[in-house]
């Protein structure tokens, strides 16, 4: 499986150089400074100082994992419709963002256990996971493996499985014969790309999110920060040996999923350039729909909620939809008492 691939499946997919949609801001119905998240505390699990975000709010815990090597920043947009009832919180994992490096692996098992061992810390043990991307992949493992720490899962278009190696390269190319290659990197410039991949989206979240991701050199410019080759090297083996494609499912799940997201995402480009990409993300939809009878295979206690146009940050441009069917699930399902 090519490292690109896994790149997009996981949300961080922004290569083009401008925006070909309408931004579609955050609807959450609060004020910009509401939506701001709290300042990090730091937490040191096994000698690794990583940064959090607390929410606050009221009731059972529920915890944001975010996908590949982003942090909490992301879902900023979702927590104020959330903490009224719930308590949130979020960690950026290990040898990602603000995060330290760590000696001992970067895999998805020392996600799992560096996640708990940061709850303990705080004194909860018992929640409710909530995962996009690859950290849907990555909750619903550590529900497998600690079914006594979960009492649901609920996933952000989880990690994708079966995408052609050739239909990265081959969007990738698509967007910058429309877009010409990018300039130097700069908040405007990121403003324009991402919503180039994401159907439009942009809030203020995903701009923290991309200040977390990025310093200034000493000649003033922005750059990534650098990633740890061990840290892609034991992602993308982990893929490859299908550690974030669980799919068997103990607990009350709602697998929320964007809707053909590739085929919308196609429709920008020039006839000739859809008559290549389209039968490519047909099928990656198909393969989609099998993963998805997967899940529900499990049992009605797991919810597929498919959302039409959304884009792969979903709890960002569907925001209010998001935290209603989320809300709706977690107080029908009660939260298991052990």
């Amino acid at each position: 499986m090519a490292a690109v691939q896994t790149e997009r499946q996981c949300g961080n997919d922004a290569t083009a150089t401008a925006p070909f949609l309408p931004v579609r801001n955050a609807a959450s119905g609060t004020s910009f400074a509401e939506t701001q998240p709290p300042k990090p505390n730091y937490v040191e699990i096994s000698g690794v100082r990583l940064p959090y975000l607390d929410w606050g709010g009221h009731g059972e815990p529920l915890v944001l994992a975010p996908g590949r090597c982003q942090a909490p920043y992301v879902f900023a947009d979702l927590p104020p419709l959330l903490t009224r009832h719930f308590l949130v919180v979020g960690l950026t994992p290990r040898g990602c963002g603000h995060s330290e490096t760590a000696p001992n692996g970067y895999n998805v098992h020392r996600q799992i256990d560096e996640l708990l061992e940061f709850l303990d810390t705080l004194g909860i043990r018992q929640e409710t996971f909530e995962g996009h991307s690859s950290g849907g992949g990555k909750v619903v493992r550590l529900a497998r493996w600690y079914p006594l720490r979960v009492n649901r899962i609920v996933t952000f278009d989880t990690i994708y499985r079966g995408v052609p190696d050739e239909f990265e390269s081959k969007m990738d190319a698509a967007l910058r014969e429309k877009t010409g290659r990018p300039g130097k990197l700069s908040p405007e410039s990121h403003r324009g790309e991402f919503p180039a991949w994401e159907l439009g989206t942009w809030s203020a979240a995903l701009a923290r999110e991309f200040s977390e991701q990025t310093e200034v050199g000493p000649d003033g410019n922005i750059s990534y920060r650098p990633q740890r080759a061990d840290w892609q090297a034991g992602f993308v083996s982990d893929v490859e040996e299908g550690r974030y494609f669980e799919s068997i499912i103990l607990q009350p799940a709602l697998l929320l999923v964007a809707q053909d997201l590739d085929i919308h995402r196609t429709r920008r480009f020039s006839a000739s350039q859809q008559r290549t990409l389209r039968p490519r993300a047909q099928r990656i939809a198909g393969e989609r729909q099998k993963q998805m009878q997967e899940f529900r295979r499990n049992g009605p206690y797991v919810r597929v909620k498919w959302m039409p146009a959304a884009s792969k940050h979903l709890f960002v441009d569907r925001s209010q939809e998001v935290a209603a069917e989320m809300l709706r699930f977690l107080r029908s399902t009660k939260a298991l008492r052990r």
